[in-house]
């Protein structure tokens, strides 16, 4: 163990003068900065704006060894607004935070006594998990909150931290499922708490999480998904004392996420966002490290130019879709839909609603794309804890409806289940029933 035996001798101080890791990391080399082009271009291209989104490629921009006087502007003037007309929950007024600080923005943060009303907002999520049992959101914002009150020297309990972050299945699991996300920003957002003021359940909990982030490590290097690898990265960048050497091969990881990024997977901006600090060697624990330094007017990428479609009939692939409510059991709905090979889940989605009003839906844009909220007028609800899970072939999708390719023969599933039930009856990979089967625990008073 390298940290915890110093770090209570020199303490506070060394916290804001030493980088924000204080291990060896990986990180792209100068010959390889051409192969992040296309996460910049996707961020800097897309028109559509969030509050968490803004926020976020802020942030990676300016971790980023490239930077960029106008487009940077022009997002430091949407999360401003961001923080100034819409009501924004605790976790995305947070990511503004980290976002206006890495930019040095720090004046507004004081104008409008933004810290304290997180620290309010924070306290409002502790208030409601001590009443309900659940945050107002989720375990990532919390996160998020915590991370930034740490590093903007807000007020909050160590103690508290430490019992909020207990390593508990409702708060980093869904369907069964570690969420390597949720279970990553814990780590980054306790690693800046401990190093502050070291404390041993802290430590314990750090030590447990990245036990299991590193559990979630594929033979490839990818953590989870590729979409959760970019903030595993930095929380095994900033954790390096919880685990061995051999037990992650940084760079392995790394070459394995530049291939994923020339296969044109990360086409949605905030994947892109997630992704590029780690790539960078960064955490979002260095955004108090940013140089305020100009940047230059314009980013050193080129844009891949548009292919030219080629005109042919397409072809059509089938695939099977069902439709159930693992709840209360309101629809359990199969149809077999024809849609032109290339298509996303929306595209089955919306072929079958053509063909039958049961399967109508309703979604939401969001950060990550078309959000699904309902079907057959049943709603998703974050107060009852209910969610649209998507699956294909008995696996949950690690994509949404609005990017993952339906392939032949798939056999795709929408089911509204509850947060961290067991997930003892997903539909098999062999048997492919026609109607899936539910997650064992299934009632609802």
């Amino acid at each position: 163990m390298r940290g915890p035996q110093w770090l209570p001798l020199v303490g506070f101080l060394l916290f804001f003068l030493f980088p924000a890791h204080f291990c060896e990391i990986c990180a792209v080399n100068n010959e390889q900065q051409d192969s992040l082009a296309p996460l910049l271009t996707t961020m800097i291209q897309f028109k559509e704006h969030f509050p968490a989104l803004d926020a976020s490629t802020l942030i990676a921009l300016r971790l980023s060894r490239q930077h960029d006087k106008k487009d940077e502007t022009t997002f430091i003037n949407h999360v401003k607004q961001d923080i100034v007309g819409k009501n924004l929950t605790s976790g995305q007024l947070a990511l503004s935070l980290l976002a206006l600080t890495a930019t040095c923005q720090t004046s507004m943060i004081v104008e409008f006594n933004l810290v304290k009303n997180l620290e309010q907002k924070f306290q409002e999520e502790v208030d409601n998990i001590d009443v309900t049992g659940y945050p107002l959101t989720n375990y990532y914002q919390l996160g998020l909150d915590v991370l930034a009150l740490c590093l903007l020297n807000g007020t909050y309990s160590s103690s508290k931290i430490a019992e909020l972050f207990s390593v508990e299945p409702k708060k980093y699991y869904f369907s069964g499922q570690l969420s390597v996300d949720t279970a990553s920003l814990a780590v980054l957002a306790l690693t800046c708490v401990n190093r502050k003021k070291p404390d041993k359940m802290i430590g314990r909990n750090i030590s447990c999480l990245v036990e299991k982030i590193l559990s979630e490590k594929k033979q490839d290097g990818v953590i989870g998904n590729i979409y959760s690898t970019g903030e595993a990265m930095q929380a095994l960048f900033v954790s390096s004392e919880y685990y061995e050497k051999r037990e992650w091969n940084c760079n392995q990881t790394l070459q394995t996420m530049l291939n994923q990024i020339s296969q044109n997977l990360f086409i949605l901006p905030m994947s892109a966002a997630q992704l590029l600090p780690a790539l960078e060697g960064k955490t979002y624990l260095d955004v108090t490290h940013v140089s305020c330094q100009s940047s230059p007017d314009h980013f050193n990428i080129t844009t891949p130019k548009p292919v030219e479609p080629t005109h042919q009939c397409k072809e059509n692939i089938s695939a099977i879709y069902s439709v159930v409510d693992c709840i209360k059991n309101r629809i359990n709905e199969t149809i077999i839909i024809s849609v032109p090979k290339g298509s996303v889940f929306l595209k089955v989605m919306e072929a079958a609603q053509k063909q039958d009003s049961k399967f109508r839906f309703t979604i939401k844009t969001t950060n990550w794309g078309p959000f699904v909220t309902s079907i057959d007028d049943i709603q998703a609800s974050n107060k009852n804890g209910t969610y649209w899970e998507l699956l294909n072939n008995g696996q949950p999708l690690n994509q949404g409806v609005g990017s993952f390719v339906v392939s032949n023969g798939d056999n795709l599933v929408i089911r509204l289940v509850k947060f961290n039930e067991p997930d003892t009856g997903r539909v098999s990979n062999h048997t492919q029933p026609l109607y899936p089967t539910c997650p064992s625990v299934q009632s609802t008073p």
